[in-house]
């Protein structure tokens, strides 16, 4: 059996620290090198329509450490000049498994469909490969009015979700879906039998410990870098997750502006 550690938040609205983001950088060095760090998207200040052309939790989060993000929907823009602006100053990638450009527009530099980590001791000869792939909310359907003017459609998570899923089993130990989608989409995708945990956004609803729904696990963390979640998965490489330890880390009182 194999453990992994996982700090992730969610839907922190520009609300992350100096001081919050080295509490976290902190954590993740003390569970290292078996540790993630993610985001569940909806961190920046922008909403749908802005693009402030600074964005200043990303520098927090390199300072941290996060591994990845999900794109939220404050992450989104219909147009590509803005989505680039707002997402220039990201380091860390940002996923996005559901979001097709359209013609020849093209999405920033940072936005992936998944990433592979090879997580634990390098030295070790076979490091368990952790896939994580993104799914965001339908900000525009591709059969919408709306995909006539826009430069970015956005497919249906549960539609791309369990196909990219069965694609990344083949050569990871565990599959994670970092989403923006909300609890119910969430707790739909969690029945993919090919997804191990489903880590949640954009509902504001925390749930941890983490729950099992269908195959997959399930958790959620309060908004606004209020606390960071910290959960020990003990798995099996290829075969899935035996248990899940939850614990909620305090990381203070949201900022005040």
């Amino acid at each position: 059996m194999t453990t992994l550690h996982i700090l992730f938040t969610a839907d922190m609205h520009n609300k992350l620290t100096k001081e919050k983001a080295v509490i976290i950088r902190e954590l993740k060095k003390k569970f290292s090198p078996d540790v993630l760090l993610l985001d569940a998207g909806d961190a920046i200040a922008s909403g749908n329509l802005g693009a402030n052309s600074k964005e200043p939790i990303f520098e927090l989060m390199d300072i941290a450490g996060y591994d990845a993000m999900a794109m939220g929907n404050r992450e989104t823009h219909p147009t590509q000049s803005a989505m680039h602006k707002k997402l220039g100053g990201a380091k860390l990638p940002i996923l996005a498994a559901n979001l097709r450009a359209r013609q020849d527009k093209r999405p920033p530099r940072c936005v992936n469909e998944y990433l592979e980590f090879a997580v634990g001791d390098e030295s070790e000869d076979d490091v368990p490969v952790i896939a994580v792939f993104g799914l965001c909310p339908v900000i525009t359907a591709p059969d919408s009015f709306w995909a006539k003017v826009t430069d970015y459609v956005f497919d249906d998570p549960l539609k791309t979700g369990p196909g990219l899923a069965h694609k990344l089993s083949y050569d990871a130990d565990l599959v994670i879906a970092l989403t923006h989608i909300g609890y119910d989409r969430d707790i739909q995708l969690a029945q993919c039998e090919d997804i191990d945990l489903v880590l949640g956004g954009h509902t504001h609803k925390q749930v941890m410990p983490a729950e099992k729904h269908g195959h997959a696990w399930f958790a959620s963390v309060e908004p606004y870098a209020v606390n960071i979640a910290h959960l020990t998965i003990n798995y099996t490489p290829g075969e899935g997750i035996d248990s899940i330890v939850s614990e909620i880390i305090p990381l203070g009182s949201p900022e005040k502006k």
